[in-house]
C-alpha cells in the first residue's frame, strides 16, 4: 500500500513540474501512468484537464472530476461553458408515452431507492477523496489541491497579496541584512528557527540579528503563510575561496521558505559543509514554486564546499532544492558549477541543472553519481526572476555548454586574482514602473583592504631576508639587505594548466603539468609560499617526471627558483607539445593539510598557479 501511495504521489509531482514548465505531452505520459494505478485519483483528473489538447479531452476529464466531487466549482463553472446552455441529458431523451399509474409508482420507488444509494455513494466518495487529498495535502505532493475551486477574481486577489509579501520580504531581508559582515548569519525574516552551540550569548530570533556561522549549529525557515503574513530567510555571507577570488570577497547565500540547513563545519568560520533539505510546500504563490536555496558568487571568483556529502564548486548564481529520500537538484543561471558525488564529477553551466540521489540515515545524504546535465525548467526560472529580478526568461540566461564551464572552473581554481576591485552597480527604478527587488537581499561584498590571503601561509608582501653579517675588520662595508621577490607577474597561460594536488608521500606535493600547445614549452621560474609549521620545513628537492631538477635546499617560505639556487646540472625542464608531465615537491616532513601556493613561469610568458 505505501509502494502504490508513493509511486501515485511522485508520479503526480513530476506531472506537476513538467506542466509548470510548459511539457504538457510528457506530463501526459505519466499521468496514463497514474491512471492505471487508480482511475478515480481527483488529482489525476485534474491535471489531465490542464493537459487536455482539445475541448473534448476537457469535457471527458471535466465529467470525471464531477462523478468524484459533484462540488468541484471550476469544473462545473467550465463545463457549461463548454456545454450549450439548458441542454443536459434528459432534455436530448425522446418523449416517453405515459405509463399507468401502478407502474409509474414503482418507478418513483425505484428512483428513490437509486437516488438513496447514489447519495450514500456519493458521501462515501466525498470522504475518501477528503482523506485522500487530506494526506497529500500534508506530504505536500498536491500543490493546488483546494485552489481549483477559487474564482479568477480570487485568484487574482491572492497572487496580488502573495507579491506582496514577496516584494515586503525581499526588501526588508535587504534592509536587516544588508551590511551583513562575512561569515555571518543574518535573520532576514520571520520565522526561523536556529539551534546555537553552547554557551553563546548572542540573540539570533529578530529580524536583523547577525551571530557567526561557526555559532549557528542548525536553522529551519519557516513556508509561505499568507495569513500569517510569514517566509523565513535567512542571509549567509561566506568568503569566497576559489584562488581566482579577491581577497574579502564574498558569496551570498539565502535560504528561504520550508528548509533547513545543519551546519556540519566544526569549528571553521566559514560555511564549509552542510546539509540542506528543503520540503515540497503547498504553491500558496505561483511565484514561489519551492523552497530552497539560492546562492550568488562574484564576478570571476567563486566558492567551494560540501553539501549534503557532496562537493560543489561554484562560479556565478545558482538554486539549489533538496527533498530527503528523493533527489537534490542545482540549477546554474550564471557561470559554471561542478559537483563530485560518490566518487564521479559533472561540470555544467549556465541554463542546466544537474541532480544526485538522496538517501541514507536521514535522509539528505548524497547517495548516487550526477545526472547528465539537462536544460533548467521553467519553476527554476520563475524562482530566480522572484528571488533576484534576473532571468525570467530562457532569452536572459547566457548559455554556458559542459565543455565551457570544465574550462572555467579548472581555470578558476588554478589561478590568481588580479586586485582590481568592480564598483556595485545598483538599477534605480523610474517613477513610472513597478520596484524590482534585484536581490538586494543577495548583497555583493567589496573586497577588506585589511585581511590577508590567508591566515596559514607566510606570505608577506615585503618580507625582509637577514643582511649577511658584516666583518668587524671592514667597517664602512655594509650588506644591502634583499627584498623578498613577489609573485611572478606573468598572465595566466590559456594552453597549460595544472592538475589538482596529490600527495604520494606524506612529505610530498604533486601535480600534473598539462602542456596543451602545439610546440614543447620549458620551465624557466618555480615560486612557493608553503607553512612553516615546523623551523626545519623547507624544500629538499623538485622532481620532474621522477628526475630532480633542483636540490639545494631552500630554508625560507616563499622560494624562489633559479633565484635562490640553480636548478640541477644537465635537468631538463621542457614538456613535450601535448604532453603530460608529473612534478614533484619534496620536503623534509609531512605536510601539513592546507596552506601551500605554487606558481610555474613558462618561456612563453605566462605561468600558472595551484593551491592547497
Amino acid at each position: 500500500m505505501n509502494n502504490f501511495g508513493t509511486s501515485l504521489n511522485k508520479l503526480l509531482k513530476d506531472a506537476t513540474e513538467l506542466l509548470n514548465a510548459g511539457r504538457k505531452n510528457e506530463a501526459r505520459e505519466l499521468l496514463r501512468e497514474a491512471l492505471d494505478l487508480d482511475r478515480n485519483n481527483l488529482t489525476t483528473w485534474e491535471l489531465l484537464w490542464r493537459a487536455a489538447n482539445d475541448s473534448e479531452e476537457e469535457l471527458i476529464s471535466l465529467k470525471r472530476i464531477l462523478r468524484i466531487n459533484p462540488n468541484h466549482v471550476a469544473a462545473r463553472r467550465r463545463l457549461a461553458e463548454l456545454q450549450p446552455a439548458g441542454l443536459n441529458k434528459s432534455d436530448s431523451q425522446p418523449l416517453s408515452r405515459k405509463t399507468a399509474p401502478r407502474a409509474a409508482s414503482r418507478r418513483n420507488r425505484q428512483q428513490a431507492g437509486t437516488w438513496l444509494l447514489l447519495f450514500i455513494g456519493g458521501l462515501v466518495a466525498v470522504l475518501c477523496v477528503t482523506i485522500t487529498g487530506l494526506a497529500l495535502y500534508r506530504g505536500r505532493y498536491i500543490p493546488f489541491l483546494f485552489s481549483s475551486g477559487l474564482t479568477a477574481t480570487a485568484m487574482a486577489e491572492k497572487n496580488a497579496s502573495c507579491q506582496a509579501l514577496i516584494d515586503r520580504t525581499i526588501q526588508a531581508s535587504a534592509n536587516y541584512c544588508g551590511d551583513t559582515a562575512s561569515n555571518t548569519a543574518c535573520y532576514g525574516n520571520n520565522k526561523l528557527k536556529a539551534e546555537l552551540v553552547p554557551n553563546v550569548t548572542q540573540r539570533f530570533s529578530e529580524r536583523g540579528d547577525m551571530i557567526p556561522v561557526n555559532e549557528l549549529r542548525r536553522l529551519s525557515a519557516s513556508p509561505l503563510n499568507l495569513d500569517n503574513n510569514e517566509w523565513g530567510i535567512a542571509v549567509f555571507k561566506v568568503l569566497a575561496n576559489l584562488p581566482r577570488s579577491l581577497p574579502g570577497e564574498t558569496v551570498t547565500m539565502v535560504v528561504f521558505g520550508n528548509a533547513t540547513l545543519d551546519n556540519q563545519s566544526g569549528n571553521s568560520d566559514s560555511l564549509e559543509s552542510f546539509y540542506f533539505s528543503s520540503e515540497l510546500g503547498q504553491i500558496v504563490c505561483e511565484k514561489i514554486p519551492f523552497d530552497g536555496l539560492m546562492i550568488r558568487s562574484p564576478d570571476g571568483g567563486g566558492i567551494r564546499f560540501a553539501i549534503n556529502g557532496a562537493e560543489l564548486t561554484l562560479m556565478g548564481n545558482a538554486s539549489i532544492k533538496a527533498v530527503k529520500n528523493e533527489e537534490m537538484e542545482v540549477s546554474v543561471y550564471k557561470g559554471s558549477a561542478r559537483i563530485v558525488s560518490n566518487g564521479q564529477e559533472q561540470y555544467f553551466g549556465a541554463g542546466q541543472s544537474t541532480s544526485v540521489q538522496l538517501g541514507g540515515e536521514n535522509g539528505t545524504q548524497a547517495i548516487s553519481v550526477p545526472s547528465e546535465p539537462r536544460p533548467i525548467e521553467g519553476t527554476d526560472l520563475t524562482m530566480a526572476c522572484t528571488m533576484t529580478g534576473d532571468y525570467c526568461s530562457p532569452s536572459e540566461i547566457v548559455a554556458v555548454s559542459e565543455a565551457q564551464a570544465q574550462a572555467e572552473i579548472q581555470s578558476a581554481i588554478t589561478s590568481t586574482p588580479t586586485i582590481i576591485p568592480t564598483p556595485t552597480i545598483t538599477r534605480t527604478p523610474s517613477p513610472t514602473e513597478p520596484p524590482t527587488f534585484t536581490l538586494v537581499v543577495l548583497p555583493t561584498a567589496t573586497p577588506s583592504p585589511t585581511r590577508t590571503p590567508t591566515a596559514t601561509l607566510t606570505k608577506p608582501p615585503t618580507r625582509t631576508r637577514a643582511p649577511t653579517r658584516t666583518p668587524t675588520s671592514k667597517p664602512t662595508k655594509t650588506s644591502i639587505p634583499t627584498l623578498t621577490p613577489g609573485p611572478p607577474s606573468q598572465p595566466i597561460c590559456g594552453t597549460v594548466s595544472l592538475g589538482a594536488f596529490t600527495n604520494p608521500n606524506p612529505n610530498e606535493l604533486a601535480m600534473d603539468i598539462i602542456n596543451g600547445n602545439k610546440s614543447p614549452i620549458t620551465i624557466t621560474r618555480f615560486f612557493a609560499y608553503w607553512v612553516k609549521s615546523q623551523s626545519s620545513q623547507k624544500i629538499a628537492r623538485l622532481l620532474l617526471n621522477g628526475n630532480v631538477i633542483w636540490n639545494t635546499s631552500d630554508p625560507d617560505s616563499p622560494s624562489d627558483i633559479p633565484a635562490e639556487g640553480n636548478w640541477a646540472g644537465g635537468a631538463n625542464l621542457t614538456i613535450p607539445a601535448s604532453a603530460t608531465e608529473n612534478l614533484v615537491i619534496q620536503f623534509p616532513n609531512a605536510l601539513q593539510p592546507t596552506g601551500y601556493e605554487v606558481h610555474i613561469v613558462f618561456d612563453i610568458g605566462c605561468q600558472v598557479i595551484g593551491t592547497k
